[in-house]
């Protein structure tokens, strides 16, 4: 009776169902008001859901991968001015920073802007700071409240403190790889995906990589 029920819901209301099985690619509650209100609106540059107490600056220069979570914890603060690179299944905790670009020490009114990659399987903790020109390899976790400067780009480790520097080195052979029952970039089907990015988003160096 149950699954007759929900086969009408979602016959009469068809945008539930596709809701409920984006939810399946969530670890993190995204209301159906969030949901609609994405779909909705005509400028979906920023494709990935961002909680009301973030702030995601510059979405044009930023992709984020594969069931990641990019500014869906309270209180992050994403500046993309310099671009941001964000691979697949990544985790960022609340409290995160990444910045992109700093101001010119002797002239604030410039910015250097320098590239932040984050890749595959990356977890970063509450209360980090990533800073301009980093690069973290796949499976990089950064413990709490770390600064981090430099780039690991081996990736496969822990890294953590002020400066951020290596904790310990991980075993390759021991990771799971994650997959959820449901891919999505941001709110969009994995499926669908590069039809959507050439309709919807510039042209960046991440986008132009997808699409070949």
């Amino acid at each position: 009776m149950k699954n007759i029920i929900k086969a009408f819901v979602y016959f009469v209301f068809p945008p539930l169902k596709k809701y409920h099985r984006f939810l399946k690619s969530q670890t993190s509650r995204v209301t159906f008001k969030q949901w609609c209100r994405f779909w909705l609106k005509k400028d979906k540059r920023l494709y990935w859901p961002v909680n009301d107490t973030s702030l995601v600056t510059h979405p044009k220069n930023i992709y984020v991968g594969i069931n990641s979570k990019l500014g869906i914890q309270t209180n992050n603060y994403i500046q993309g001015n310099g671009g941001i690179y964000i691979g697949d299944y990544v985790t960022i905790a609340r409290n995160v920073g990444i910045i992109s670009a700093n101001h010119d020490v002797y002239d604030h009114s410039k910015h250097f802007k320098k590239e932040v990659r984050i890749d595959d399987y990356c977890w970063i903790g509450m209360n980090v700071m990533i800073m301009p020109g980093v690069h973290l390899g796949p499976r990089t976790v950064v413990g709490a409240g770390s600064v981090v400067t430099k780039s690991f780009p081996d990736g496969y480790c822990v890294i953590g403190g002020n400066p951020a520097k290596l904790i310990k080195e991980l075993d390759k052979e021991k990771f799971v790889p994650t997959k959820y029952e449901e891919e999505y970039y941001g709110f969009v089907p994995k499926e669908e995906f590069k039809e959507f990015a050439k309709k919807h988003l510039k042209r960046n160096k991440y986008i132009e990589m997808m699409l070949q």
